[in-house]
């Protein structure tokens, strides 16, 4: 088993992080209107093939893998990328027709992230996407949005509008995918790393110019020590993440496990380098002008999406690993 990148998985990760730099960058969010992904934006990722990268060529995808997967979406934690981003890609894995899932893979329709809760919906994503996705580890729906009254709710999160639906939607499709949640557990696995990675690139960035008491700040081992942990936490949960799509990639029998230890790890490492990094950057941390409380934010909201602390653990304490 393979764990470092090869080129062509290189490449594809390099061509992700300039297409979202340029197009879903983090500097969006300090800006009215740019929460959710919008038809444009939509049609520009669906054109270069992004939703469909753990497709099967035969149903219109890219017929590559998870560790593409997860590359890709590693990528979009660092952005603190619209929650659609990962809905639309789900969707694109679900069992409709040819046409809708064309559809979908190009951009021409919408998709949020439905989460069920109490005999209602979370809908995360754009309010005037046609269709909504609801996943759960054996099994996922397809709901039709055109019609549906939702109620907006003020969101913590600036990447993703948060809408509430009393009752289910009609359903579009519905099957049992457990490999849906698995692509959505990597997903999220792996955009909590990438805001890991990126918390510790902005207080490594600022402690070698700022300055107090005519020494740089970085030069304190108030700061040097937790910039360490942060690097050691980044080195963990990146080196599971990529174990996990690894092993999903070669049908491995633990797979599931290494997972959710992925899962969990990167949950751990996103937490606590989002938090870090505000404390280390001090008062600018704390200002709405800085990108520290959107890497945070966004970390709060994937911790608890397809795999949160209690339900991660829980599996694992259940798991046989084969050899």
């Amino acid at each position: 088993m393979n764990l470092a990148p090869d080129s062509g998985e290189a490449q594809i990760a390099e061509a992700a992080a300039d297409f979202l730099l340029g197009s879903l960058g983090r500097a969006r969010l300090h800006r009215v209107g740019t929460a959710d992904l919008s038809a444009e934006q939509r049609g520009e990722v669906g054109g270069l093939g992004w939703f469909g990268l753990a497709l099967p060529e035969q149903s219109g995808g890219s017929g590559l893998s998870a560790v593409e997967h997860a590359l890709f979406f590693r990528e979009a934690g660092r952005q603190c990328a619209p929650v659609d981003l990962l809905a639309q890609s789900l969707a694109a894995n679900m069992p409709v027709g040819a046409a809708l899932r064309e559809s979908v893979l190009g951009g021409a329709v919408g998709v949020g992230l439905a989460v069920e809760d109490a005999g209602t919906l979370r809908v995360y994503g754009n309010p005037l996407a046609e269709f909504a996705i609801a996943v759960r580890p054996q099994g996922a729906a397809l709901y039709r949005m055109a019609g549906v009254k939702a109620e907006t709710r003020p969101s913590l999160v600036p990447s993703s509008t948060l809408r509430v639906i009393a009752g289910m939607p009609p359903v579009e499709a519905e099957a049992e995918l457990p490999d849906l949640w698995v692509l959505g557990e990597l997903a999220t696995a792996a955009m909590l790393v990438g805001i890991a990675e990126a918390a510790l690139e902005l207080i490594a960035e600022y402690a070698k110019v700022r300055e107090t008491f005519g020494r740089k700040i970085g030069a304190y081992q108030a700061v040097r020590h937790p910039c360490a942990d942060m690097l050691v936490r980044i080195e963990a949960a990146r080196a599971q993440l990529y174990f996990a799509a690894t092993a999903i990639k070669e049908a491995h029998p633990s797979a599931q496990a290494h997972l959710d230890a992925a899962k969990h790890l990167a949950n751990q490492a996103a937490l606590a380098n989002s938090d870090a990094n505000i404390q280390l950057h001090g008062g600018i941390g704390v200002t709405e002008e800085h990108d520290a409380h959107l890497l945070h934010k966004q970390a709060l909201l994937l911790s608890r999406l397809f795999g949160a602390r209690r339900a991660v653990l829980a599996n694992l304490l259940h798991q046989e690993l084969a050899a």
